[in-house]
């Protein structure tokens, strides 16, 4: 390469082979306001003109006044920043909330007057601002608009939401990366109806959707007939991990606006309103070609007569201004996800899976994200995430990752190299540095990075095909690594080989160790005569580095090293005192490493290598400019890459936590679909309880097999585990989908189309409604979407409600569950009655966890048994807890006075009467093996309790119990007309 313009045309027409595939903020304390401006008298680099120096005048506050008045009324989410080049300005209700929400103090808020005004403002200097503006995104889910002054007007800038952070995204990244909860998706929602509909029939709510992943350049659309809660939209936006969603502002009735709001409002996601007029489909179909740089479409959402989810493309595409950035235009993806592509998790799954953190939550290993935080990249770390939300249908793909799983199970060197010496020096955030690049946003260091990276992979495919000599892997074994990885990344590895000659022969790669990104000098003759003062420089700087070390007989402890401040002396906190006596030295910076500090001729040739180095970055620019923009043009390759090495990191990782767990993680066989769907846990245990100190997990078994056992009772004591043994087993199936070993002794597990559970309780009161409305909500969802392939975890139903209707409504679920969907189930209850059901069910089984009570004291023994429990022990719980003794003693009375029997009335004879007849009902029943149903004797004895019989006479009273006794016998057994006639007799 003789030429730097040769170069740059080889290497931009070359063709490539491979083809594209597809934090949170800071906490915020009081003496964060030291960074507000005019707010302290430290020290800070706060514009003189600015609050603490001079307010800002009336007439700038006029004009922002005059301005913000043109725009209408402000949306409650929405922050307005006004750039005054130095530090940001805030106005009125936004200076009030950031004041209040970000610093906790309203004193640093000024106000400037305008007759009878009173005008509110905060200023802040850019580097608290990006704090502000990174939490205001990330945590509280507002959006955020940014104007300048352009002229004498007002202009705006930049604007971001939860979903769009491209504007911001300097301002979201700490130490140079995004979060790596940070999702950058936003979804459009556009509902319509399937009358008319192609492909369709009835008139049920047709729901269209458009995913745009602006990071990724990736559009994803979805066309699907949902139920009336839409509980497939709430899935799927968890699936897709949106961060925001916009609606149409016309077409959308208010019912339906009030809906979609408590979904997002549960999964987590800000909601926005686009213009009117935005969903239209008019020019959406020329807008995606251009995206996609294709000359006809061709995608699942196009053949819909309705197109709603052209529709919703078309409104997130001008609410992204994608068709200003032309850059882009042709590096967009489409494809079509089809809604049950993967297993289907809900919020409230994903809550009840213990999936992500609680906010605020301090142990990480209270949730799978915290367990599984060993990837070693930022991409592997990100795709694992998606991974748990998107568990797989397929036996065969799940098959292949359990495959690839026990690979690196099996050997420990080839583990131990590629997590420890391998993945660790690829562990820069390819993603972010391949959006700069693309977004002609890259620097040269950006570049280098990435050469970084790619000179990584010969390293990686040289331990992956080192796996055919490992003894303790078998030939299919290989074979398998073979073709997952070490071809593909060959593949990519030669695609790479015209970037690393770019690279090469553009970059001073020998630059790099004094931290300076250059263009090689010998491009042209000026960048020669820079690079030769640069180099005269440096000697004369080295020389005065020995002399320094003679001069303060610091030989070995000074360090000449560069820093912010430019070239600079470096001594220990411990040599910093030799220095004391020593005239014309000036200290820079004293920190934990030493003290940086300067002579006057170091100081003289610092500053001169500084203004050569400028002058050099001057005069490389159109050059560096070139290199970015060929380098961009190697982006499907940088995903391709980066797709590989994540499903390599997280495979790894699964190996790795199944190996070190507290007990291994055993391989799951996953059942063909021919066989009796299955789940069958030996030794189950939850891997976050397991990892809890102090704690020595109780393993239990479990088999729901249909047609035989599909739904077990769980009875028992409270704090006795109820919770933790149905919600293991959803844990080990949603594990087992997503490829990763299980916390058993032994599973088998055919795939689960669905985990639909109903766990905890709380209201919902941006949606006005109660906690029993709530889980009504969700168990209503549950009943009309799973399928006889779900599994259905309900944990604690009807505590919201009377006792008598919560039994009813649990008696009543329980038998569509076991009767009518024939799904595995499990549901743990209070309701002892409930287990009555295992009689007259033979695909019901009651379950009860064990306690021990001596001496009256409880003791958990954490197993789960066969059979139901006869009793809560609430109040022994609470007498642990420490109630007061004559709190406990009422309660233990009342407790006896409930439970009873309800035969027992006020008359002796009565009594024994009844018991007779009790007795009788015993034998028959037994003799009989029919207990009849429960409930309907309940309502029965309920109707004759509410029978006025003190003011009937004997045949009216009679001909109301004749009538009752006829229709319990009509509904029962012998045994519930032999109750009836006995209390008959007692009211006689």
């Amino acid at each position: 390469f003789n030429s730097f313009p040769a170069l740059l045309n080889l290497v931009a027409l070359a063709p490539l082979t491979s083809s594209s595939t597809g934090r949170s903020g800071a906490l915020l304390s009081t003496t964060m306001a030291s960074f507000i401006i005019g707010a302290s008298t430290t020290s800070f680099d706060a514009p003189k003109d600015c609050p603490g120096g001079t307010d800002v005048s009336a007439v700038d506050g006029k004009s922002i006044v005059a301005f913000v008045r043109t725009l209408g009324r402000q949306p409650d989410d929405l922050l307005r920043f006004f750039d005054r080049k130095d530090y940001y300005m805030l106005h009125g209700r936004d200076a009030d909330s950031v004041a209040v929400s970000y610093f906790k103090s309203s004193t640093c808020v000024k106000f400037w007057r305008q007759g009878d005004e009173k005008h509110a403002y905060l200023t802040i200097n850019k580097n608290m601002a990006s704090e502000v503006i990174r939490c205001a995104l990330l945590e509280q889910r507002r959006r955020i608009e940014v104007y300048r002054l352009e002229g004498k007007g007002w202009m705006l800038e930049r604007k971001g939401s939860p979903g769009n952070l491209q504007a911001f995204e300097e301002e979201c990244t700490v130490n140079g990366e995004l979060g790596l909860d940070t999702s950058t998706v936003i979804v459009a929602v556009r509902l319509g109806r399937t009358a008319g509909s192609k492909g369709y029939a009835g008139n049920a709510r047709l729901v269209g959707l458009c995913f745009i992943d602006c990071s990724g350049r990736m559009i994803r659309t979805s066309e699907f007939e949902d139920d009336e809660h839409l509980s497939t939209l709430e899935s799927i936006v968890c699936q897709q991990g949106a961060r925001e969603c916009l609606l149409p502002a016309e077409g959308l009735s208010d019912p339906d606006r009030k809906q979609i709001d408590g979904i997002m409002d549960v999964c987590e996601v800000s909601v926005s309103t686009a213009p009117k007029g935005a969903f239209g489909s008019k020019h959406t179909d020329q807008d995606l070609r251009r995206l996609l740089g294709v000359e006809e479409l061709h995608n699942r959402c196009f053949e819909s007569s309705q197109q709603l989810a052209v529709s919703a493309c078309g409104g997130l595409i001008k609410y992204l201004d994608m068709m200003t950035n032309d850059e882009s235009h042709g590096q967009w993806l489409i494809e079509w996800v089809e809604p049950r592509q993967f297993m289907r998790l809900d919020a409230g799954a994903l809550r009840a899976l213990s999936v992500e953190p609680l906010p605020g939550e301090p142990d990480k290993n209270a949730s799978l994200m915290g367990i599984f935080a060993h990837c070693k990249t930022i991409g592997g770390s990100r795709t694992l995430r998606k991974w748990f939300k998107q568990p797989l249908l397929s036996r065969h793909d799940i098959n292949t990752r359990l495959d690839l799983t026990q690979a690196f199970c099996s050997s420990f060197e080839l583990r131990s190299m590629l997590r420890d010496e391998v993945l660790p020096s690829m562990a820069c955030d390819v993603d972010r540095l391949s959006r700069k690049l693309f977004a002609a946003k890259g620097t040269l260091q950006d570049v280098v990075m990435l050469y970084q990276f790619v000179g990584g992979l010969p390293r990686v495919l040289q331990v992956l095909q080192s796996a055919e000599s490992v003894s303790s892997l078998s030939d299919e074994q290989a074979a398998l690594l073979r073709s997952e990885f070490a071809d593909p990344l060959t593949g990519v590895h030669n695609d790479f080989s015209n970037f690393i000659k770019l690279v090469e022969a553009a970059v001073d790669l020998d630059a790099i160790a004094r931290h300076e990104y250059l263009i090689q000098p010998h491009f042209n003759q000026e960048l020669r005569e820079i690079n030769e003062t640069k180099d005269l420089l440096i000697e004369q700087i080295n020389d005065h580095h020995l002399k320094m070390q003679e001069e303060l007989g610091l030989e070995q402890s000074l360090k000449l090293e560069q820093s912010q401040h430019g070239y600079v002396f470096r001594v220990s906190r411990k040599d910093e005192k030799e220095l004391r006596s020593v005239s014309g030295l000036t200290t820079l910076q004293t920190k934990k490493e030493g003290v940086l500090f300067r002579d006057r001729v170091l100081t003289r040739l610092a500053g001169e290598y500084k203004e050569a180095a400028a002058e050099y970055d001057a005069a490389q620019a159109a050059l560096v400019s070139k290199v970015v923009t060929t380098a961009a043009t190697f982006y499907s390759v940088i995903r391709e890459a980066q797709e590989i090495l994540s499903k390599l990191d997280i495979l790894l990782c699964f190996a790795q936590v199944s190996v070190s767990a507290p007990e291994p993680y055993v391989r799951p066989t996953i059942l063909p679909l021919d066989e009796p769907h299955s789940i069958e846990l030996i030794g189950c245990r939850h891997p976050c309880v397991e990892r809890m100190d102090g704690v020595s997990f109780i393993k239990n078994d479990v088999r729901l097999v249909s047609g035989s056992s599909v739904l077990e009772i769980v009875t028992g004591p409270n704090m006795g585990g109820k919770s933790t043994y149905i919600r293991s087993i959803g844990v080990n199936v949603l594990l087992a989908q997503v490829g990763c070993f299980v916390p058993c002794d032994e599973a088998r597990i055919s795939p689960s189309d669905a985990v639909l559970a109903r766990v905890g309780a709380g209201d919902m009161q941006s949606r006005g409604v109660s906690t029993f409305m709530a889980e009504m909500l969700e168990t209503s969802s549950i009943l009309k979407n799973a399928s006889p392939s779900s599994l259905v975890i309900i944990d604690e139903l009807g505590r919201g409600t009377s006792t008598y209707d919560g039994y009813g409504l649990a008696h009543a679920i329980c038998s569509h569950l076991a009767t009518t969907l024939g799904c595995p189930a499990l549901f743990a209850t209070h309701f002892h009655e409930l287990t009555a059901l295992a009689s007259s069910h033979p695909t019901i089984r009651n379950k009860h966890v064990s306690a021990h009570v001596s001496a009256g004291e409880l003791t958990m023994l954490f197993q789960v048994q066969d059979g139901p429990s006869d009793q809560s022990f609430g109040i022994h719980v609470a007498e642990a807890s420490n109630f007061p003794p004559s709190v406990i003693a009422s309660a233990k009375r009342k407790l006896a006075e409930l439970e009873e029997p309800i035969s027992i009335r006020k008359s002796s004879k009565t009594s024994s009467r009844l018991q007779e007849a009790n007795d009788g009902v015993g034998s028959e029943c037994d003799k009989d093996s029919n207990i009849g149903e429960v409930s309907q004797l309940l309502a029965c004895l309920s109707d004759f309790a509410k029978l006025p019989l003190d003011k009937m006479g004997e045949s009216e009273a009679m001909q109301q119990i004749n009538s009752i006794q006829a229709r319990l016998r009509d509904n029962t057994n012998v045994c519930g007309t032999a109750v009836v006639a006995a209390d008959t007799d007692s009211a006689n």
